[in-house]
């Protein structure tokens, strides 16, 4: 059976049909409101294969970003890498924000190759959203009003985006850093990392309470008291959350899904997608 690379929104793409925009070929584009409500929106989970953070003016919003949500409100950053899964499950894609979104070609000298690497918040299993207080939400205002001044200019564009990650990097540093985790934060962190590179494969409880040696009983309390989801939901929950991308992004079959995510029975993955979907697998990608 063949397989298929997951879709990601390239660039290109995501300019052209999410935000409406004729500038495709620039490195590094900041929307606004205004950009988000000309477009289609997206109402499905997604990847790209870029970098993007948008601050929130105003309103609330909510994200999913694998097993967990977030409930986003005046203040908010929002910070995901390239190959990240998320949804905006509430998003009416007309609120005031500003949102940058930038490819690795943006950076040339005197910046080290991968230097985007080294950034935590942009890494699979980060915490994606962090609440500004009002003096960093007003410096980050203003970085990002200079941003917008000299975008045009690739040489001090890319020196001011540089300057802006090094200020989110030192803020998310200082949230993580000054308000320790709890131990059962910590497991709730691993099993995050865990389920992300094995979910696929892997749909026992025993398997993830053993490499965390842990009772399963044990994890699956502490995941009911931190990301409010027992082992099995959260298992569950990654893999309709990958199905429905694969659905919505690619040209595979059901079946081909099916192969990827490591079930074999076609009738017990139909029954259990609708159960959850309240929507078959097929009917699911017709869904407008």
């Amino acid at each position: 059976m063949k397989s298929e690379t997951l879709h990601n929104y390239n660039y290109q793409e995501y300019l052209k049909r999410v935000l409406q925009s004729k500038e495709v070929d620039v490195p590094i584009f900041i929307a606004t409101e205004k950009e988000f409500a000309s477009g289609e929106g997206i109402d499905h989970p997604y990847r790209s294969n870029f970098y993007s953070f948008g601050l929130l003016h105003q309103s609330e919003c909510r994200l999913h970003v694998g097993i967990n949500e977030y409930h986003l409100k005046k203040g908010s950053l929002t910070m995901v890498g390239p190959g990240i899964v998320r949804n905006w499950s509430s998003n009416s894609w007309d609120m005031a924000n500003t949102t940058v979104f930038f490819k690795e070609s943006l950076f040339g000298r005197p910046f080290y190759d991968n230097f985007l690497l080294d950034y935590d918040f942009f890494k699979v299993g980060a915490n994606h959203v962090i609440d500004l207080s009002d003096e960093e939400y007003g410096k980050l205002n203003l970085l990002l009003e200079q941003l917008k001044e000299f975008m045009s200019d690739r040489s001090i564009a890319s020196g001011l985006l540089f300057s802006i990650l090094e200020f989110i990097d030192g803020i998310y540093d200082d949230r993580h850093t000054k308000v320790p985790m709890s131990r059962n934060d910590e497991i709730a962190r691993d099993f995050n990392e865990l389920l992300l590179n094995n979910y696929r494969h892997q749909k026992n409880v025993d398997f993830y309470a053993e490499k965390l040696n842990l009772s399963s009983k044990h994890l699956s309390d502490v995941l009911k008291g931190t990301i409010g989801k027992t082992v099995k939901q959260a298992i569950e929950e990654m893999v309709i959350f990958e199905t429905q991308s694969l659905l919505k992004q690619t040209s595979m079959d059901v079946k081909e899904i099916l192969y990827l995510l490591g079930y074999k029975d076609a009738s017990y993955f139909t029954k259990f997608f609708k159960g959850k979907t309240g929507l078959t697998p097929s009917n699911y990608r017709l869904k407008g």
